[in-house]
Protein backbone atom coordinates (compact mmCIF):
# COMPACT_ATOMS: atom_id res chain seq x y z
CA UNK A 1 0.00 0.00 0.00
CA UNK A 2 1.24 3.47 -0.84
CA UNK A 3 0.42 4.89 2.62
CA UNK A 4 2.35 2.09 4.31
CA UNK A 5 5.40 2.79 2.16
CA UNK A 6 5.17 6.53 2.81
CA UNK A 7 4.83 6.11 6.56
CA UNK A 8 7.74 3.68 6.68
CA UNK A 9 10.00 6.23 4.99
CA UNK A 10 8.91 9.06 7.30
CA UNK A 11 9.75 7.15 10.49
CA UNK A 12 13.41 8.13 10.10
CA UNK A 13 12.52 11.78 10.68
CA UNK A 14 9.35 11.73 12.76
CA UNK A 15 9.40 8.49 14.73
CA UNK A 16 8.79 8.84 18.45
CA UNK A 17 11.36 7.40 20.82
CA UNK A 18 8.64 5.55 22.73
CA UNK A 19 6.77 4.18 19.71
CA UNK A 20 9.51 3.10 17.32
CA UNK A 21 12.58 0.91 17.64
CA UNK A 22 14.41 2.04 14.50
CA UNK A 23 16.92 -0.75 13.94
CA UNK A 24 17.71 0.17 10.29
CA UNK A 25 18.89 3.61 11.39
CA UNK A 26 20.95 2.15 14.24
CA UNK A 27 22.60 -0.27 11.80
CA UNK A 28 23.33 2.57 9.38
CA UNK A 29 24.97 4.71 12.05
CA UNK A 30 26.73 2.11 14.18
CA UNK A 31 26.91 -1.06 12.05
CA UNK A 32 30.69 -0.87 11.64
CA UNK A 33 31.51 -0.17 15.28
CA UNK A 34 33.09 -2.96 17.35
CA UNK A 35 30.43 -2.75 20.08
CA UNK A 36 27.55 -3.10 17.62
CA UNK A 37 29.17 -6.14 16.00
CA UNK A 38 29.97 -7.75 19.35
CA UNK A 39 26.63 -7.04 21.08
CA UNK A 40 23.72 -7.08 18.61
CA UNK A 41 20.17 -6.85 19.89
CA UNK A 42 18.89 -9.73 17.74
CA UNK A 43 21.03 -12.61 16.53
CA UNK A 44 19.25 -12.88 13.18
CA UNK A 45 20.85 -10.20 10.93
CA UNK A 46 17.65 -9.36 9.07
CA UNK A 47 15.60 -9.10 12.25
CA UNK A 48 18.33 -6.86 13.66
CA UNK A 49 17.56 -4.34 10.90
CA UNK A 50 13.76 -4.48 11.27
CA UNK A 51 11.50 -1.63 12.29
CA UNK A 52 9.58 -2.55 15.45
CA UNK A 53 6.62 -0.36 16.37
CA UNK A 54 3.94 -0.06 19.02
CA UNK A 55 0.79 0.02 16.91
CA UNK A 56 -2.92 0.58 17.57
CA UNK A 57 -4.69 -2.34 15.89
CA UNK A 58 -7.03 -1.11 13.14
CA UNK A 59 -10.43 -2.75 12.56
CA UNK A 60 -9.20 -4.27 9.29
CA UNK A 61 -6.26 -5.87 11.13
CA UNK A 62 -8.24 -7.55 13.91
CA UNK A 63 -8.74 -10.65 11.80
CA UNK A 64 -4.98 -11.35 11.99
CA UNK A 65 -5.44 -12.43 15.61
CA UNK A 66 -7.43 -15.05 17.44
CA UNK A 67 -8.35 -12.49 20.08
CA UNK A 68 -7.27 -9.08 18.87
CA UNK A 69 -5.50 -6.76 21.33
CA UNK A 70 -6.12 -3.02 21.21
CA UNK A 71 -2.39 -2.44 20.81
CA UNK A 72 0.23 -4.67 19.20
CA UNK A 73 3.93 -4.88 18.45
CA UNK A 74 4.36 -4.59 14.69
CA UNK A 75 7.50 -5.94 13.02
CA UNK A 76 8.42 -4.54 9.62
CA UNK A 77 11.17 -6.29 7.64
CA UNK A 78 12.25 -3.67 5.07
CA UNK A 79 12.96 -4.81 1.54
CA UNK A 80 16.00 -2.54 1.82
CA UNK A 81 17.17 -1.13 5.15
CA UNK A 82 19.03 1.58 3.23
CA UNK A 83 15.94 2.65 1.26
CA UNK A 84 12.81 2.50 3.41
CA UNK A 85 10.68 4.04 0.67
CA UNK A 86 10.63 0.61 -0.94
CA UNK A 87 8.48 -0.63 1.94
CA UNK A 88 8.71 -4.02 3.60
CA UNK A 89 6.93 -7.11 4.85
CA UNK A 90 5.08 -6.66 8.13
CA UNK A 91 3.59 -8.93 10.75
CA UNK A 92 2.21 -8.58 14.27
CA UNK A 93 3.62 -10.28 17.33
CA UNK A 94 0.99 -12.79 18.45
CA UNK A 95 -0.88 -12.99 15.15
CA UNK A 96 -2.04 -16.41 14.01
CA UNK A 97 0.90 -18.72 13.25
CA UNK A 98 3.29 -15.94 14.21
CA UNK A 99 6.40 -18.09 14.69
CA UNK A 100 5.95 -19.93 11.41
CA UNK A 101 5.29 -16.72 9.47
CA UNK A 102 8.36 -15.07 11.01
CA UNK A 103 10.59 -18.06 10.26
CA UNK A 104 9.38 -18.14 6.66
CA UNK A 105 9.96 -14.39 6.27
CA UNK A 106 13.50 -14.70 7.67
CA UNK A 107 14.34 -18.03 6.07
CA UNK A 108 15.33 -19.33 9.51
CA UNK A 109 14.97 -22.63 11.33
CA UNK A 110 13.07 -22.90 14.62
CA UNK A 111 16.16 -23.50 16.76
CA UNK A 112 17.94 -20.52 15.19
CA UNK A 113 15.24 -18.12 16.41
CA UNK A 114 14.81 -19.30 20.01
CA UNK A 115 16.79 -16.39 21.48
CA UNK A 116 15.15 -13.80 19.24
CA UNK A 117 11.63 -15.08 19.86
CA UNK A 118 12.14 -14.78 23.61
CA UNK A 119 13.44 -11.25 23.13
CA UNK A 120 10.43 -10.36 20.97
CA UNK A 121 8.17 -11.66 23.72
CA UNK A 122 9.84 -9.30 26.19
CA UNK A 123 9.58 -6.35 23.78
CA UNK A 124 5.90 -7.06 23.23
CA UNK A 125 5.31 -7.03 27.01
CA UNK A 126 6.61 -3.46 27.27
CA UNK A 127 4.12 -0.60 26.90
CA UNK A 128 6.70 1.46 24.97
CA UNK A 129 10.24 1.45 23.63
CA UNK A 130 11.49 4.46 25.52
CA UNK A 131 15.23 3.72 25.86
CA UNK A 132 15.34 4.09 29.64
CA UNK A 133 12.59 1.57 30.37
CA UNK A 134 13.90 -0.64 27.53
CA UNK A 135 17.48 -0.82 28.80
CA UNK A 136 16.52 -1.51 32.40
CA UNK A 137 14.05 -4.29 31.50
CA UNK A 138 16.61 -5.87 29.15
CA UNK A 139 19.24 -5.67 31.86
CA UNK A 140 16.92 -7.27 34.42
CA UNK A 141 16.27 -10.11 31.96
CA UNK A 142 19.96 -10.77 31.29
CA UNK A 143 20.34 -8.97 27.94
CA UNK A 144 23.23 -6.59 27.36
CA UNK A 145 23.10 -5.19 23.82
CA UNK A 146 25.27 -2.29 22.61
CA UNK A 147 24.56 1.15 24.04
CA UNK A 148 23.61 2.50 20.60
CA UNK A 149 20.23 0.73 20.90
CA UNK A 150 19.20 3.16 23.63
CA UNK A 151 19.53 6.49 21.87
CA UNK A 152 16.59 8.86 21.64
CA UNK A 153 15.11 9.62 18.23
CA UNK A 154 16.22 12.77 16.46
CA UNK A 155 12.63 13.99 16.45
CA UNK A 156 12.34 13.81 20.24
CA UNK A 157 15.80 15.33 20.80
CA UNK A 158 14.79 18.30 18.65
CA UNK A 159 11.49 18.73 20.49
CA UNK A 160 13.23 18.53 23.87
CA UNK A 161 16.13 20.86 23.11
CA UNK A 162 14.56 24.07 24.43
CA UNK A 163 13.11 22.31 27.47
CA UNK A 164 16.49 20.85 28.49
CA UNK A 165 18.29 24.14 27.88
CA UNK A 166 15.90 25.91 30.22
CA UNK A 167 16.22 23.12 32.80
CA UNK A 168 20.00 23.53 33.17
CA UNK A 169 20.05 27.33 32.98
CA UNK A 170 20.21 27.48 36.78
CA UNK A 171 23.47 25.55 36.82
CA UNK A 172 25.03 27.69 34.12
CA UNK A 173 23.86 30.90 35.79
CA UNK A 174 25.61 29.87 39.01
CA UNK A 175 28.82 28.89 37.26
CA UNK A 176 28.88 31.87 34.90
CA UNK A 177 27.18 34.63 36.89
CA UNK A 178 26.45 37.81 34.95
CA UNK A 179 27.80 36.31 31.74
CA UNK A 180 25.90 37.52 28.66
CA UNK A 181 26.62 34.19 26.97
CA UNK A 182 25.03 32.04 29.72
CA UNK A 183 21.91 31.28 27.69
CA UNK A 184 23.94 30.30 24.63
CA UNK A 185 26.14 28.11 26.80
CA UNK A 186 23.04 26.46 28.30
CA UNK A 187 21.85 25.57 24.81
CA UNK A 188 25.24 24.08 23.87
CA UNK A 189 25.49 22.05 27.05
CA UNK A 190 21.89 20.85 26.64
CA UNK A 191 22.77 19.56 23.18
CA UNK A 192 25.77 17.65 24.57
CA UNK A 193 23.76 16.30 27.48
CA UNK A 194 21.10 14.90 25.14
CA UNK A 195 23.41 13.41 22.52
CA UNK A 196 26.94 12.79 23.83
CA UNK A 197 27.63 11.88 27.46
CA UNK A 198 31.39 11.72 26.77
CA UNK A 199 31.65 15.33 25.51
CA UNK A 200 34.56 17.33 26.93
CA UNK A 201 32.43 20.40 27.82
CA UNK A 202 30.68 18.21 30.40
CA UNK A 203 33.92 17.22 32.19
CA UNK A 204 33.58 19.91 34.91
CA UNK A 205 30.22 18.39 35.84
CA UNK A 206 31.76 14.91 36.09
CA UNK A 207 34.47 16.25 38.37
CA UNK A 208 31.93 18.11 40.53
CA UNK A 209 29.91 14.92 40.96
CA UNK A 210 33.06 12.88 41.66
CA UNK A 211 32.08 10.13 39.26
CA UNK A 212 34.41 7.79 37.41
CA UNK A 213 34.12 7.93 33.59
CA UNK A 214 31.97 4.78 33.65
CA UNK A 215 29.74 6.04 36.45
CA UNK A 216 29.44 9.39 34.72
CA UNK A 217 28.29 7.84 31.46
CA UNK A 218 25.63 5.92 33.38
CA UNK A 219 24.75 9.04 35.36
CA UNK A 220 24.22 11.19 32.29
CA UNK A 221 22.04 8.47 30.77
CA UNK A 222 19.97 8.49 33.97
CA UNK A 223 19.75 12.29 33.96
CA UNK A 224 18.65 12.21 30.34
CA UNK A 225 15.98 9.70 31.32
CA UNK A 226 14.47 11.94 33.96
CA UNK A 227 14.59 14.94 31.64
CA UNK A 228 12.72 12.84 29.10
CA UNK A 229 10.08 11.72 31.61
CA UNK A 230 9.64 15.25 32.94
CA UNK A 231 9.19 16.58 29.41
CA UNK A 232 6.68 13.83 28.53
CA UNK A 233 4.82 14.39 31.80
CA UNK A 234 4.51 18.12 31.15
CA UNK A 235 2.99 17.40 27.73
CA UNK A 236 0.76 14.58 28.97
CA UNK A 237 -0.74 16.20 32.08
CA UNK A 238 -3.30 18.49 30.38
CA UNK A 239 -4.29 15.72 27.96
CA UNK A 240 -4.81 13.30 30.84
CA UNK A 241 -7.38 15.44 32.62
CA UNK A 242 -9.40 15.85 29.42
CA UNK A 243 -9.14 12.11 28.70
CA UNK A 244 -10.47 11.24 32.17
CA UNK A 245 -13.44 13.57 31.75
CA UNK A 246 -14.27 12.10 28.34
CA UNK A 247 -14.16 8.53 29.66
CA UNK A 248 -16.47 9.31 32.57
CA UNK A 249 -18.86 11.52 30.60
CA UNK A 250 -19.30 9.28 27.52
CA UNK A 251 -22.94 8.28 27.10
CA UNK A 252 -23.45 4.52 26.79
CA UNK A 253 -26.39 3.70 24.54
CA UNK A 254 -28.37 0.47 24.39
CA UNK A 255 -27.25 -0.92 27.76
CA UNK A 256 -29.63 -2.40 30.34
CA UNK A 257 -29.30 -0.98 33.85
CA UNK A 258 -27.14 -3.83 35.20
CA UNK A 259 -24.67 -3.58 32.26
CA UNK A 260 -24.54 0.19 32.60
CA UNK A 261 -23.56 -0.22 36.24
CA UNK A 262 -20.77 -2.64 35.30
CA UNK A 263 -19.49 -0.29 32.59
CA UNK A 264 -19.57 2.67 34.96
CA UNK A 265 -17.58 0.73 37.56
CA UNK A 266 -14.97 -0.27 34.99
CA UNK A 267 -14.47 3.20 33.57
CA UNK A 268 -14.17 4.64 37.07
CA UNK A 269 -11.40 2.08 37.67
CA UNK A 270 -9.74 3.23 34.45
CA UNK A 271 -9.70 6.84 35.61
CA UNK A 272 -8.48 5.76 39.06
CA UNK A 273 -5.66 3.75 37.47
CA UNK A 274 -4.70 6.74 35.32
CA UNK A 275 -4.51 8.80 38.49
CA UNK A 276 -2.30 6.24 40.25
CA UNK A 277 0.01 6.09 37.24
CA UNK A 278 0.22 9.88 37.09
CA UNK A 279 0.99 9.99 40.82
CA UNK A 280 3.82 7.47 40.33
CA UNK A 281 5.30 9.66 37.61
CA UNK A 282 4.93 12.84 39.66
CA UNK A 283 6.52 11.32 42.77
CA UNK A 284 9.57 10.19 40.80
CA UNK A 285 9.92 13.53 39.04
CA UNK A 286 9.58 15.37 42.36
CA UNK A 287 12.40 13.24 43.77
CA UNK A 288 14.52 14.22 40.77
CA UNK A 289 13.60 17.89 41.24
CA UNK A 290 14.73 17.83 44.89
CA UNK A 291 18.05 16.23 43.94
CA UNK A 292 18.61 18.66 41.06
CA UNK A 293 17.83 21.65 43.29
CA UNK A 294 20.46 20.38 45.72
CA UNK A 295 23.00 20.34 42.89
CA UNK A 296 22.03 23.88 41.85
CA UNK A 297 22.39 25.01 45.46
CA UNK A 298 25.91 23.64 45.77
CA UNK A 299 25.28 20.16 47.19
CA UNK A 300 26.40 17.81 44.38
CA UNK A 301 26.54 14.68 46.58
CA UNK A 302 22.73 14.54 46.74
CA UNK A 303 22.43 14.62 42.96
CA UNK A 304 25.25 12.11 42.61
CA UNK A 305 23.44 9.59 44.82
CA UNK A 306 20.20 10.17 42.94
CA UNK A 307 21.84 9.51 39.55
CA UNK A 308 23.44 6.29 40.77
CA UNK A 309 20.10 4.85 41.91
CA UNK A 310 17.95 6.38 39.13
CA UNK A 311 17.98 3.39 36.71
CA UNK A 312 16.12 1.29 39.29
CA UNK A 313 13.27 3.82 39.03
CA UNK A 314 12.96 3.55 35.25
CA UNK A 315 10.76 0.45 35.19
CA UNK A 316 7.81 1.79 37.25
CA UNK A 317 7.96 5.34 35.84
CA UNK A 318 8.61 4.17 32.26
CA UNK A 319 5.81 1.62 32.50
CA UNK A 320 3.38 4.22 33.85
CA UNK A 321 4.30 6.75 31.15
CA UNK A 322 4.09 4.14 28.40
CA UNK A 323 0.73 2.71 29.48
CA UNK A 324 -0.85 6.16 29.89
CA UNK A 325 0.47 7.22 26.48
CA UNK A 326 -0.94 4.02 24.99
CA UNK A 327 -4.40 4.56 26.50
CA UNK A 328 -4.39 8.18 25.35
CA UNK A 329 -3.30 7.33 21.79
CA UNK A 330 -5.88 4.54 21.55
CA UNK A 331 -8.65 6.83 22.77
CA UNK A 332 -7.64 9.58 20.32
CA UNK A 333 -7.53 7.00 17.52
CA UNK A 334 -11.06 5.83 18.32
CA UNK A 335 -12.40 9.34 19.06
CA UNK A 336 -10.19 11.82 17.17
CA UNK A 337 -12.40 14.83 17.88
CA UNK A 338 -11.93 16.00 21.48
CA UNK A 339 -15.35 16.38 23.03
CA UNK A 340 -17.03 15.42 26.27
CA UNK A 341 -20.40 14.46 24.75
CA UNK A 342 -19.45 11.09 23.27
CA UNK A 343 -21.93 8.29 22.59
CA UNK A 344 -20.70 4.68 22.54
CA UNK A 345 -22.79 1.54 21.87
CA UNK A 346 -22.95 -0.71 24.94
CA UNK A 347 -21.20 -3.74 23.39
CA UNK A 348 -18.32 -1.60 22.09
CA UNK A 349 -18.04 0.21 25.41
CA UNK A 350 -17.87 -2.95 27.48
CA UNK A 351 -15.20 -4.59 25.28
CA UNK A 352 -13.14 -1.41 25.06
CA UNK A 353 -13.28 -0.50 28.74
CA UNK A 354 -12.48 -4.06 29.84
CA UNK A 355 -9.38 -4.03 27.60
CA UNK A 356 -8.27 -0.59 28.81
CA UNK A 357 -8.76 -1.50 32.47
CA UNK A 358 -6.74 -4.70 32.00
CA UNK A 359 -3.96 -2.75 30.28
CA UNK A 360 -3.76 -0.17 33.05
CA UNK A 361 -4.15 -2.83 35.74
CA UNK A 362 -0.99 -4.48 34.44
CA UNK A 363 1.18 -1.60 35.63
CA UNK A 364 3.47 -2.65 38.47
CA UNK A 365 2.39 0.34 40.53
CA UNK A 366 -1.26 -0.75 40.27
CA UNK A 367 -0.42 -4.35 41.20
CA UNK A 368 1.66 -3.12 44.14
CA UNK A 369 -1.20 -0.90 45.35
CA UNK A 370 -3.67 -3.78 45.06
CA UNK A 371 -1.32 -6.08 47.01
CA UNK A 372 -0.93 -3.45 49.72
CA UNK A 373 -4.72 -3.13 50.02
CA UNK A 374 -5.11 -6.90 50.29
CA UNK A 375 -2.40 -7.02 52.94
CA UNK A 376 -4.05 -4.28 54.97
CA UNK A 377 -7.39 -6.09 54.74
CA UNK A 378 -5.89 -9.37 55.95
CA UNK A 379 -4.02 -7.59 58.75
CA UNK A 380 -7.22 -6.08 60.09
Amino acid sequence: MQNGVRNLALIRESGSTSRVLNLPLIAERHGETPEYKAKPLFRNPRLNTALILKHVVRPAERGCFGTAPINSTKIVLPFSSAELRLGGRSLFYGERNFERVLRDALGAQKDDLAHDLELLRLLDSLPSFDPFLLRERLRQSGYDPAQCYFEMSEADVMRMRGFVSKEIERLVALAYANSPSARELSARLAEKLMTDETAKPLDPLRQTLRLSPGEYREGVFAWRGFLYYKWVSDELAPQLSHLSREILAAKIIGAPAEDREIINDIRQKIVDHLGVGASCINEAINEYAVAFSALAEGHPAVFREFLLKAPSMFVPIGQAVGVIQHVHSFWRFRFPVRRIALTIPADDALDMFVDLEATLGGMDVIADAASADRFRTVSL
